[in-house]
């Protein structure tokens, strides 16, 4: 794994936080009290599953490993512990020779953890699962050059949102959203009501993710790999200078709050248009907003898919039989019943996350969702690489030090977009020296 040995920090709050917003569970563990774990024969495996779902989606995921835990025919029990303090436990466990059989995370967990992952690559010979229904853009995301380390659970991207509402109020056809940039600001004038505490546009100078997701479809990745050594693209970016003077235009214009929540803001309907991921629809859902969903614009940038894959992973601490325990489990997860459900199916539809196979994306089910079939839209055969290259392990240094200052300078008035674009610039490259090649 490139680079992987080098790092063994803890991941500090960006990647983190866009788990513990995407990943709520409920804390405690799902174990089948009853059943004997030797009960059925065969290896009669008992397989530790770790992971941070802290609120609500976490129940559904109990419900399913316990009915894992009553379905298999192989004698597999699943005892899940799920805590807030996930990566502390973890950290712990690893630097103690021990941890879980299986952990739940960001594929860019490998980074963090890498020495502790087993290569999982042969899950696809092991199993029934067909590699070939795994949109394979997403596989290349969980992997390092011909090694897999996750098996793809959830795909978390930004999307578009707009109040229709707004948009009818503004005269201007409910339906079509900004398909560019540059009709962005231009519905976004439009919408702005001062009178009614109204404003078009919903970026926040507070929301990294967002900013990055943006920025990135303007001027490219921020850090690249160049002949072997990681580059930082910053300063002189013309891309990034078009958003962040876009940015500006619009604050400076009263066409965009200069507020932290915007999401809050767009619930309220204060807002026309913001950018944002799946959990945004909780908020407009509950508050009646009718509103539209659809992939966020492509810029000069090119054609692209940025996200996030969450995924199972297997630990070094697992024997081969905890492995191929673990394997059926994974297996039992992507795999159809009579019925022609699936937990993968079900867990996309309750929840609202895009799969990541074409098969879940196929079923009826799942195309009658007006949201997931507009999430899932975007070509799959376009880079899922989000703000840095995939394999660059300072991501949670870029969105959480640098973007943060550069946006915040622009919000503000401290710096012009050129002096926030080489102040960028020069923290970035000690991030990219630190890691180095």
């Amino acid at each position: 794994m490139k680079n992987v040995k080098k790092w063994k920090r803890l991941f500090a709050a960006g990647i983190a936080a866009v788990m513990t917003v995407s990943l709520a569970a409920c804390s405690g563990g799902a174990k089948d009290e009853g059943k004997d774990k030797n009960e059925s024969g065969a290896d009669g495996k008992t397989v530790t599953f770790w992971n941070s779902f802290t609120g609500a989606d976490g129940d559904m995921l109990v419900k399913l490993v316990n009915r894992f835990n009553e379905e298999n025919k192989d004698g597999i029990t699943v005892e899940m512990d799920i805590s807030s303090d996930f990566d502390s436990q973890l950290s712990t466990a690893f630097a103690a020779g021990t941890g879980p059989t299986m952990i739940l995370s960001s594929s860019a967990y490998r980074f963090t953890y890498g020495d502790y992952m087993q290569d999982i690559s042969d899950v696809f010979d092991k199993t029934n699962l067909d590699k070939a229904d795994f949109i394979q853009s997403y596989l290349d995301y969980c992997s390092e050059g011909d090694s897999l380390y996750f098996v793809p659970f959830q795909v978390v991207g930004y999307y578009m949102y707009w109040n229709k509402d707004l948009f009818k109020q503004a005269g201007l056809d409910p339906d079509e959203p900004p398909a560019t940039w540059e009709e962005w600001k231009i519905y976004a004038e439009k919408i702005t009501d001062e009178t009614k505490n109204v404003y078009g546009s919903g970026i926040s100078y507070d929301y990294a993710y967002q900013i990055a997701h943006m920025m990135q479809r303007f001027g490219g990745l921020a850090v690249t790999d160049d002949n072997g050594s990681w580059k930082a693209n910053f300063a002189g970016n013309k891309g990034y200078q078009d958003f962040l003077n876009m940015y500006k235009g619009l604050v400076d214009g009263k066409h965009n709050p200069l507020e932290a929540d915007t999401d809050s803001m767009m619930s309220a309907g204060q807002i026309g248009i913001t950018a944002g991921g799946p959990w945004v629809t909780a908020g407009l859902d509950t508050a009646g907003v009718n509103y539209g969903i659809g992939l966020i614009p492509q810029g000069d940038a090119g054609d692209m898919n940025s996200v996030e894959v969450l995924g199972f992973s297997v630990t070094t601490s697992a024997s081969d039989e905890e492995k191929e325990a673990a394997y059926k489990f994974i297996e039992w997860w992507n795999t159809e019943n009579e019925e022609g459900s699936s937990p993968a199916l079900e867990w996309s539809v309750a929840n609202g996350f895009p799969a990541y196979t074409y098969s879940v994306q196929e079923k009826e089910e799942y195309k009658a969702n007006e949201k997931l079939s507009a999430m899932s839209a975007a070509n799959p055969d376009a880079p899922t690489d989000f703000i840095v290259d995939s394999s660059f392990p300072g991501i949670n240094s870029i969105i959480s030090e640098v973007i943060p200052e550069m946006i915040n300078s622009v919000a503000f008035g401290n710096a012009t977009v050129d002096e926030a674009l080489e102040k960028a610039q020069s923290s970035a490259d000690k991030i990219v020296e630190e890691y180095g090649e």
